[in-house]
């Protein structure tokens, strides 16, 4: 099926509707008549077909003497044309289908631009599917059965029906590819078997060999073609894995086309393969071709072409437009796709705070999309507040750190008797009494000594924050997993900003203090007994934003906090003088534990529980939601249940608030 592509006719300096006859040149009587026809369409069918999309697309006709398709990228407005129909003598039915499935390519597309980095990669995909028609084929027909699949999956059996009508009896009636190059014969297959799987095509045998080999590839215990086309696979990874496992193919079966073409002696007659149109200019010429050299892994390899050897878009191109015959009308030329492209590219130019973004992540060396994803979690913190004081979580933790800096730096102000000297005027009445008795030193001023109170003279804070990455924190939608995020989040940032407030504060504290951090998670892996950030004071902005990141994906598939803590264990032993300054009360040290399950071994971590709460340690466990409550056992009688996973951040302050009290 034709693939709708991104187009817009000229137009305004803003976009806008298409008006290919500003110039006032007269309607010819069809495409007069085209016009009506498709206003009369899009009138019948609209609350259809913008039902459909709801309210991501609007269809319009349209503008007369505009005779194709079109879309506004700007406005998300479809343009529909008379002969998308008219032409095939498509029922209404089959044309609502139609345009459902066009809807779908433009969001597909859309989607892909609102990306990060979608608009370099859609770039990409225009030079390819330009440069090499074959590739081109192949990537229309991958993409039909995406869009299909996500027609019949946002409306019914009956649909189902209609598709596989349209499919067998108006745009593959004939079912016999045999005589196409076989480059051909494998996408239209594809295409075709996909939507009327219980009909097998006519192929040659290498080429059914390969179908064969396709559809029975596994993506872990999934259908690889199935998770391909899957409407949920986003384009920019549908690209990515066609590039990588289909290209290949059909590279390989366009490269024997080539030496068939070759062995025959018809290479610049441009009969093979029904090639019309020989091999002397074209859209071809002066192009580096695709189908040469061996499958390049991801598509992206460019090889010159040999002195000599014509374009394949000029010896199939015959084929191609059989292809093209097969689905619908055909689709806007890419020159047309690429300046419609680059009109949306001036339209969504980077603005100064995405640019300044980009700089700064490119500065640190983290990706753009990561600082401004832990950006916005720790503007989110912000919102959340402890729901028994009705006070943000921040803002609390920012008192707790206030607190600690006034209880180490108090002065107190003890006044003494009057003095004939001071700071201030205590009775000016007896100083006037006084100098009229020839008294010029009277005692009525009162002077005072600064005196500094500290609190507890631990000069250094260690916390651990040990964090689940077991499979399950992914499920019911990631909650678990992303509230762990923004734990971690307020966790790094409210001991990053603690530090900076302490720093300031240090030539006026009398006991200065410093607080280190160190992180770890587990995930049964060999990593479980690493930290993914070592015990240190420093705790860079790279950093944060890497150890959220890491927290995104949960690959473990057991609960194994037990070795992260016996790690934490075995350093304890390994350095007696930490032992003696906790002992001392000169070093404070705190570890934290995220699960949301029962451990995989109960035993090892009281066992290590117990040895690091006897060398002074606290070491808190916190369960996330009901089934991480197995935690307040396990961890008692220091443990906490966030029985929410939203609840988490407010958990985790909750126990820095605890714990910090008395530092």
């Amino acid at each position: 099926m034709g693939n709708l592509e991104v187009m817009m006719a000229k137009s305004g300096e803003q976009g806008g509707e298409p008006n290919p006859h500003e110039s006032g040149v007269e309607l010819t009587d069809e495409e007069r008549n085209f016009h009506e026809e498709a206003v009369r369409f899009v009138e019948a069918h609209r609350d259809y077909l913008e039902n459909y999309a709801r309210g991501a697309v609007h269809f319009e006709a349209a503008p007369a003497g505009l005779n194709t398709f079109a879309f506004n990228l700007e406005t998300n407005t479809i343009y529909v044309h008379g002969r998308f129909y008219h032409d095939r003598g498509l029922s209404n039915e089959k044309t609502a289908f139609a345009l459902s499935h066009e809807a779908e390519h433009f969001l597909e597309k859309k989607a892909l631009l609102s990306e990060p980095d979608g608009a370099r990669k859609f770039g990409r995909y225009l030079r390819q599917i330009k440069m090499s028609k074959a590739y081109g084929l192949m990537d229309n027909c991958v993409a039909d059965v995406r869009e299909n699949r996500a027609v019949v999956a946002k409306t019914s059996k009956e649909t189902a029906d209609i598709e596989r009508d349209l499919y067998k009896k108006d745009l593959f009636a004939e079912k016999d590819f045999a005589n196409e190059p076989k480059h051909v014969q494998f996408c239209d297959a594809l295409l075709r078997e996909s939507r009327v799987p219980d009909e097998q095509c006519q192929v040659s045998a290498e080429v059914r060999e390969k179908l064969d080999a396709l559809r029975a590839m596994k993506a872990g215990e999934e259908n690889f073609f199935d998770l391909l086309t899957n409407p949920d696979t986003p384009m920019s990874l549908r690209l990515s894995l066609q590039d990588e496992y289909i290209w290949p193919v059909v590279k390989e079966l366009l490269e024997k086309d080539l030496e068939d073409e070759e062995k025959k002696g018809k290479g610049k007659s441009g009969e093979g393969g029904g090639g019309e149109g020989g091999h002397t200019g074209g859209e071809g010429e002066n192009k580096t071709p695709e189908g040469q050299g061996k499958p390049v892994k991801g598509g992206q390899g460019r090889e010159a072409k040999p002195e000599g050897r014509p374009d394949p878009n000029d010896i199939f191109k015959g084929a191609y437009e059989r292809a093209k015959r097969r689905g619908l009308p055909e689709a806007v030329p890419a020159d047309e796709v690429g300046k419609s492209f680059r009109r949306w590219q001036e339209a969504n130019k980077e603005s100064p705070l995405d640019r300044a973004d980009r700089e700064h992540a490119e500065r640190i060396g983290v990706a753009k999309t990561d600082l401004q994803r832990y950006r916005n979690m720790a503007k989110q913190l912000g919102e959340i507040r402890n729901p028994e004081t009705n006070m943000s979580v921040v803002e609390e933790l920012r008192n707790l750190f206030r607190q600690i800096r006034a209880r180490r730096i108090k002065k107190v102000h003890p006044p003494r008797y009057p003095v004939e000297e001071g700071e201030e005027l205590v009775d000016p009445a007896q100083l006037i009494a006084e100098a009229k008795a020839g008294n010029l030193e009277p005692k009525v001023w009162e002077s005072f000594e600064i005196k500094e109170k500290v609190g507890k003279r631990f000069g250094q804070v260690q916390i651990t924050f040990i964090f689940d990455r077991s499979g399950s924190m992914d499920e019911n939608g990631g909650a678990k997993k992303i509230e762990q995020q923004k734990a971690g989040v307020l966790g790094m940032e409210a001991l990053d900003e603690a530090n900076e407030l302490y720093d300031e504060e240090k030539v006026n504290m009398v006991e200065p203090l410093e607080i280190l951090s160190e992180v770890y998670s587990f995930q049964a892996d060999g990593d479980d007994g690493k930290p993914m950030k070592r015990m240190s004071k420093e705790f860079s902005e790279k950093e944060r934003i890497g150890v959220m990141k890491k927290l995104g994906t949960v690959p473990g598939g057991n609960t194994t906090d037990f070795v992260s803590l016996e790690a934490i264990g075995a350093e304890v032993d390994a350095d007696p003088t930490l032992r003696q300054k906790i002992a001392k009360g000169e070093i404070k040290k705190i570890v934290i534990v995220f699960t949301d399950g029962e451990s995989g071994d109960v035993s090892r971590v009281q066992a290590v529980l117990k040895k690091l709460r006897e060398a002074g340690i606290a070491v808190a466990g916190v369960g996330i939601t009901e089934s991480g409550k197995a935690v307040l056992n396990t961890y008692a009688p220091n443990a906490s249940l966030a029985r929410n996973a939203e609840d988490l951040p407010v958990t985790l302050g909750g126990l820095l608030k605890e714990h910090l009290a008395d530092v």
